[in-house]
């Protein structure tokens, strides 16, 4: 991370990540996807606003700020207030109408037509780990992220669940390790351990272990 960007506010940092990691996600769509949908994380954030749907910005658009560069990423991740699931749902559709919709227990997935890869993912908050995450969020301007210790704690959710990928863990592995070295004096490690402890038992200790993990140039390893 340039010195100008360690040295600015949280919310600061992500309005600049926000934009860089929106733009190489649409450089490199219209690079080997150029007849897929063109959908920037700021023009969701435009429309949730609209609707006056409770969100928090999630995945690699929400954490960027926090990592020590931003990247890009396929789609959109949205974590939606409970109450406001289904608003949130209309909008999108009505602002999105190419869009196909997947309804899952976890998420309401828009997928692009022409690949049938997720474009928007409104997420669910079934786990109280993710009720929690309202919580532990950072205002930026008209949007919210996840506040540190929350976007560790996700990436950790994320590296130790039984559905995830090998190629999507190896990716969370990296943000991982990239937030915990760029904020290691920030963190906040009762809060850390009280948000492991939500996401699996003794997840606690075990997050905790990984930040440390991290800090001192190792793979995070249970």
């Amino acid at each position: 991370m340039t010195p100008q960007l360690r040295i600015a506010s949280p919310a600061t940092r992500h309005r600049l990540a926000l934009t860089k990691s929106s733009q190489l996600t649409t450089i490199f769509r219209r690079m080997y996807k150029p007849k897929a949908a063109m959908i920037t994380p700021e023009a969701v954030i435009r429309v949730l606003n609209k609707a006056k749907v409770k969100f928090v910005l999630m995945g690699t658009h929400g954490i960027g700020g926090w990592r020590s560069e931003p990247r890009a990423t396929q789609d959109v991740d949205v974590l939606i207030l409970k109450s406001h699931h289904r608003k949130a749902v209309a909008a999108v559709k009505k602002a999105f109408p190419d869009l196909v919709l997947q309804d899952l227990p976890a998420v309401s997935r828009f997928v692009d037509p022409l690949d049938n890869k997720p474009v928007i993912d409104l997420m669910k908050p079934e786990e109280n780990f993710y009720q929690e995450v309202f919580k532990n969020s950072l205002p930026v301007g008209k949007y919210v992220i996840p506040n540190l210790e929350a976007a560790l704690a996700c990436k950790y959710a994320a590296l130790v669940s039984p559905h995830r990928s090998a190629e999507k863990k190896a990716l969370d592995e990296g943000d991982f390790i990239s937030i915990a070295i760029q904020n290691y004096e920030a963190i906040d490690l009762n809060v850390l351990f009280s948000l492991g402890e939500m996401i699996k038992p003794n997840g606690g200790p075990e997050i905790q272990r990984f930040v440390e993990q991290a800090k001192s140039g190792q793979r995070l390893a249970p």
